[in-house]
């Protein structure tokens, strides 16, 4: 479908106003064409994620990436990645003291 999450989103957010509007996401390409779900079950998935509420006029980037790409999404580094940050100095300071 999309290569990345900002393709996605731009391709819904076409008047630039940084933010999606429901009605966009409902009358994007992906949702009408492709997916086939019922409005409900669209309203359902709305408030299960909290996506399309009063306070905001839309959904932001931020949340669109944590919502439909949270692969892409980093918040941190896990603590396993941590484990192999330092597992890398230890063998770079050995491969320094072979030097």
């Amino acid at each position: 479908m999309y290569s990345c999450a900002e393709h996605a989103f731009a391709a819904l957010d076409f008047t630039g106003l940084g933010y999606v509007t429901k009605e966009s996401f409902l009358n994007s390409n992906v949702v009408t064409r492709k997916l086939k779900f019922t409005v409900e079950e669209y309203e359902t998935f709305f408030k299960s994620y909290n996506m399309f509420n009063e306070q905001t006029p839309g959904i932001i980037l931020d949340n669109f990436k944590k919502i439909f790409f949270p692969k892409m999404y980093l918040v941190g580094e896990d603590r396993d990645d941590d484990e192999d940050l330092k597992a890398k100095e230890v063998r770079n300071q050995m491969d320094s003291a072979k030097d």
